[in-house]
């Protein structure tokens, strides 16, 4: 539970409590009271609209209501307390009250904040997913750490959470970097020239270090014609890649349940069957996916 919900609760409480001792009316249910963050402006942390949901059934104004609960919810945590238009109830803790929240959440830390309402599912999370061509760069290491982030939470809330990584190993830029890769180990191994002039390839120096391990471990590749090796060549280079990539996720703490690859999803038409099971099951419409009938 986290603070919002704790607050949260505690107002319920209190009005509940006000209510049995006939100072306000309290409805049947709490639906549409809440404890949330504040705008910016205003120098606090939590605020609730609890008077203004509950003014209407009390025949009176959200301001009225408001100043009638605040000397009920004021504690010894409580820095301020005031209202805002047109009735928000907006509290600041003094700073021992985090001191002591700090310290709960460290005593705490493998179960504080866990939602044990909420329904567990399975969830397939795909992040990073960058093209299998290279080094990962700062904006693929910025998704990886917010999936990674997401994916952490759901699992500390016992979630079942599989972290996937699609693996676009299919189209032009694999042929491309094929091709680059390819330039690079004759470069290696025949002493030729890179076509640093042809703008479809990949000029990266990491290239050096790939073709060099393909090398190392396949001496018998036959160089000579580009189309007889391109299949296993491709096979090779993007090995190369995804070891870089599991490298530098590595570097991050981040590791994924699943390297799937967009080749094989393509080669075993596996599009086409999840449509044809959606249009069997009456999905889609048109092209377009909607609800089941029926």
């Amino acid at each position: 539970m986290n603070i919002f919900d704790l607050y949260l609760e505690k107002i319920k409480s209190t009005i509940t409590v006000l209510g049995k001792n006939n100072q306000i009316i309290v409805p049947e249910t709490f639906g549409g009271v809440n404890a949330e963050i504040p705008p910016p402006k205003f120098d606090c942390d939590i605020s609730t609209n609890v008077a203004m949901v509950l003014s209407k059934l009390n025949k009176t104004t959200p301001i009225e209501l408001a100043e009638k609960l605040i000397p009920h919810l004021k504690d010894n945590d409580i820095d301020t307390i005031n209202i805002a238009k047109p009735g928000f109830i907006n509290i600041k803790f003094k700073a021992s009250f985090w001191s002591n929240f700090t310290k709960e959440i460290i005593e705490n830390s493998k179960n504080f904040g866990i939602n044990e309402k909420e329904e567990k599912n399975n969830y397939l999370i795909e992040f990073v997913s960058a093209n299998p061509t290279g080094p990962l760069h700062v904006g693929h290491c910025r998704g990886a750490i917010l999936g990674d982030v997401i994916s952490n939470i759901l699992i500390f809330n016992n979630h079942k959470v599989t972290k996937e990584y699609y693996v676009n190993d299919y189209g032009n830029q694999i042929i491309n970097f094929t091709k680059s890769v390819y330039y690079r180990i004759r470069e290696i191994k025949f002493n030729e020239n890179f076509p640093k002039d042809n703008p479809d390839l990949y000029p990266g120096d990491y290239l050096i270090d790939f073709a060099k391990n393909i090398l190392t471990s396949n001496n018998n590749l036959n160089l000579e014609n580009y189309n007889d090796i391109s299949d296993k060549l491709t096979s090779l280079s993007i090995e190369q890649a995804l070891l870089l990539i599991k490298k530098n996720l590595k570097s991050l703490g981040i590791n994924h349940d699943n390297f799937v690859s967009e080749k094989n999803i393509v080669l075993n038409n596996e599009v086409e069957s999840v449509v044809e099971f959606l249009e069997k099951n009456k999905f889609v419409y048109k092209g377009k996916i909607k609800a089941p009938v029926g």
